[in-house]
């Protein structure tokens, strides 16, 4: 039988429309229509799935429906991406922003004339593994201190929560193997300042070395997730000189990018053993969550 889904999106920005809006069609299973107007995006889109799926079935969704449900949406996701940042480059419209979209709400349906709302807490999203902290008096005084010392945060940190704001795979993968590459080095002139040079002017080894034997020789431990980060390197490497012979899922972006933020707080915690902020919540608590509602 079939199964309709619709998702409904804010675009980040605007978009210059002549007339109501247009309509886009995409390969998909069975059929995938986007529809845009200035400042919003609908995705239609039809599954067909073997199972006899009720109204009951769509409010207590098994595991396994869950599972291709996400399949789908995903895929939908990537195509609602993809359409935008395809309007924004190729219509040189600086009006949508780099975030490109936001993503509403979802429906699925069984007869495409009564739509039920799919749980937050059913879609995958990105989860923090380090949450944000609140600002206390004990945090207060721990930036003051920061102040005083004239500590910056590390860059790589801007490029990490790039990556955690996006959506698409590709974009998720580059900005987290950039937020990895950055890390390491600003964590070794931090312990080693007079590395300063030879870091940035020569060549960097591979991103596995960097976290595995280096570390190891400084500081007398590996990230234990070394290589990793290295097959993520050679991955982005693939995205950026062959990307339409790599095809990254929006779920192994997450948990790629989780794991370059392990290994960033991994740098942090040990530059800065006694910081109460850097080292308060979000230890061993990598995980892909479910939004609640």
């Amino acid at each position: 039988m079939n199964i309709y889904l619709k998702q409904h999106y804010s675009i980040s920005g605007a978009i210059h429309i002549k007339g109501e809006g247009y309509s886009f069609n995409f390969p998909f299973e069975n059929r995938c229509e986007i529809n845009v107007t200035t400042s919003h995006l609908e995705v239609n889109a039809v599954f067909s799935t073997e199972e006899i799926i009720t109204d009951s079935d769509l409010v207590k969704m098994s595991p396994k429906f869950k599972k291709v449900v996400n399949h789908n949406l995903n895929h939908m996701r990537q195509n609602a991406f993809y359409l935008i940042n395809l309007l924004k480059y190729s219509l040189n419209n600086d009006w949508i922003t780099e975030e490109l979209l936001t993503l509403n709400t979802s429906e699925i349906s069984i007869d495409n004339l009564n739509w039920k709302d799919i749980p937050k807490e059913s879609m995958l999203q990105m989860g923090p593994s380090t949450s944000p902290r609140y600002l206390t008096q004990e945090a207060s005084i721990t930036i003051q201190n920061y102040i005083n010392q004239k500590i910056d945060p590390f860059v790589a940190l801007k490029h990490l929560h790039r990556a955690r704001k996006d959506e698409v795979p590709r974009h998720m993968w580059i900005e987290a193997t950039i937020a990895a590459e950055l890390a390491i080095k600003e964590f070794l002139i931090r312990l080693k300042p007079d590395m300063e040079f030879i870091l940035l002017e020569l060549p960097s080894p591979p991103l596995s070395t960097l976290y595995g034997k280096v570390l190891e020789h400084y500081i007398g431990e590996k990230y234990p997730k070394y290589n990793k980060l290295g097959d993520g390197a050679k991955i982005r490497n693939q995205l950026i000189h062959r990307p339409k012979e790599t095809d990254i899922t929006y779920e192994k972006a997450v948990a790629y990018v989780q794991i370059v933020e392990e290994a960033i707080y991994f740098l942090l915690r040990r530059l800065y053993p006694e910081d109460p902020i850097i080292n308060s919540g979000g230890v061993g608590q990598i995980q892909v969550r479910h939004l609640e509602q």
